[in-house]
């Protein structure tokens, strides 16, 4: 077993800091490479795992998807690890993008849907006795500590419990007691540092960020662009402000709704920077006591965030790219950089995981080590939420769009990333196809909405008219 160092050092803080593991991993290029490809490493793979998972950014916010020069910190992590380039996520909300997430299989697949609309009573959480990574990776010998302010995966108040199932598995979950990433850290650390002291030969640690989920709200330091707007009249910082006013700014002219826009994004762009700092002190810590020497750190957002693109604002609305387009960073010290183009989903993210540490995959989940899908595989993705029933289906680069109203929207995103020309056509073969891939899936969320009973939207209303 690799020697593991426990010394207690006294921080500024007050807290006793510790050197997790004192033996890095190699990082001599010459070394064999192990693994799947383009996950491999030089020598031999990495022994624990970090997930860092940020809840609410948009892909397109991140340097190594964009241009906007917000995120210093994580393009320097995507430059020297493993990118994936074409990632998708199941969700547009946190309950059903990180459950699917962390099961490795679809909602759909699991016979349970997480539910944002309806009452409370509709609301059920996952059910005892769901397998998750954490389940799997303690029958490994892992230890795992999950902490995250946010319930819909996590604890509440002072419960070690996840609220909504989603965090099954878990040797610990702990809600910290104040916001902000590096409070999210100082929860984890010591919890994780006192499984090891115990004798855990292994560790996950996970750290589920909500910056820069609304209220954007970032430090004056990180905010740029807000003094050369025209003021905007009420404090948009503040979460019921913004909320209120999102969902009346259809009612206001157009330049005054283009002025509250351009306020939200900015403030948006701020959270971005601010979480990005923040993460280059979380890593500093975690770097400097250890926790990375020997480790596979993952870093992948939840969900995204529509400003307007269609029609709404935050999300849990659609599931057009804005919401729904997912990223995904591997790292480690001895990890070969590369970038990945093919079709990936967030229910790879678990099988890729088990893969690298060597542990069987389940006959349970379907999603695919990265680098093994088909090219030409099916992602699915849904949610009811804002917005009612939502689903889509996405093959090279084809996207269905469909909402339980009966609109069904078709995008070609090799040519139309944003999503804004519909170019729906029954007769297409392709299309035809990939809709006939989404109609079982369409069922299966009604069966578990209605439990078999009328269907709140049109099952089929888009094909051939000489079909109909």
């Amino acid at each position: 077993m690799r020697t593991i160092a426990l010394v207690l050092l006294a921080s500024a803080a007050g807290c006793l800091s510790r050197e997790i593991d004192d033996r890095p991993l190699p990082t001599d290029p010459t070394l064999p490479r192990v693994g799947t490809a383009p996950l491999e490493f030089y020598g031999q793979k990495p022994k624990n795992l970090i997930m860092l998972s940020i809840d609410t950014f948009r892909k397109d916010h991140l340097g190594a998807h964009g241009n906007l020069g917000l995120t210093p910190f994580l393009d320097g992590i995507a430059d020297d690890g493993v990118v994936l380039d074409n990632h998708h996520q199941c969700s547009n909300w946190t309950f059903g993008s990180t459950t699917c997430t962390m099961a490795g299989r679809t909602n759909l697949d699991r016979g349970h849907l997480p539910r944002l609309s309806g009452n409370e009573a509709n609301r059920l959480p996952v059910p005892d006795g769901t397998p998750f990574l954490a389940t799997w990776l303690g029958e490994a010998g892992f230890a795992s500590v999950l902490a995250s302010n946010n319930i819909w995966f996590g604890a509440e108040g002072n419960q070690i419990v996840s609220k909504w199932g989603n965090g099954q598995g878990f040797t610990e979950v702990r809600r910290p007691s104040a916001s902000g990433a590096l409070n999210v850290l100082e929860t984890a650390r010591p919890r994780v540092a006192a499984l090891v002291e115990d004798g855990a030969e292994r560790f996950y640690m996970h750290l589920h960020f909500m910056e820069p989920h609304a209220s954007y709200d970032p430090p004056d330091q990180f905010t740029e662009g807000i003094d050369e707007l025209e003021p905007w009249p009420e404090d948009l910082r503040d979460r019921e402000v913004h909320y209120d006013q999102r969902n009346t700014a259809s009612q206001l002219e157009i330049e005054r709704r283009d002025l509250f826009e351009q306020h939200l994004r900015r403030l948006y762009e701020g959270e971005i920077r601010t979480i990005d700092d923040r993460l280059r002190r979380v890593w500093k810590n975690l770097d400097r006591e250890g926790y990375l020497n020997d480790t596979l750190v993952i870093i992948w957002n939840d969900h995204g965030e529509q400003f307007y693109e269609h029609g709404d604002q935050t999300h849990a609305y659609n599931l057009y790219g804005e919401e729904s387009d997912g990223f995904a960073l591997f790292w480690a010290r001895n990890i070969v950089p590369a970038r990945f183009s093919g079709p990936t989903a967030a229910i790879d993210i678990a099988p890729t995981v088990l893969d690298v540490f060597d542990q069987p995959i389940p006959d349970e989940i379907t999603g695919h080590v990265v680098g093994t899908a088909p090219e030409d595989r099916v992602i699915f993705g849904e949610a009811l939420a804002r917005r009612g029933g939502v689903q889509m289906a996405v093959r090279n680069g084809l996207k269905i769009h469909y909402r339980w109203t009966g609109v069904v929207e078709v995008f070609d995103r090799t040519v139309d990333p944003d999503e804004q020309n519909d170019i729906g056509d029954p007769t297409d073969p392709d299309q035809w196809s990939l809709w006939q891939e989404l109609t079982p899936q369409i069922t299966i969320m009604s069966e578990l909405v209605m439990g078999g009973g009328p269907r709140p939207f049109i099952l089929d209303p888009w094909r051939p008219q000489d079909e109909k």
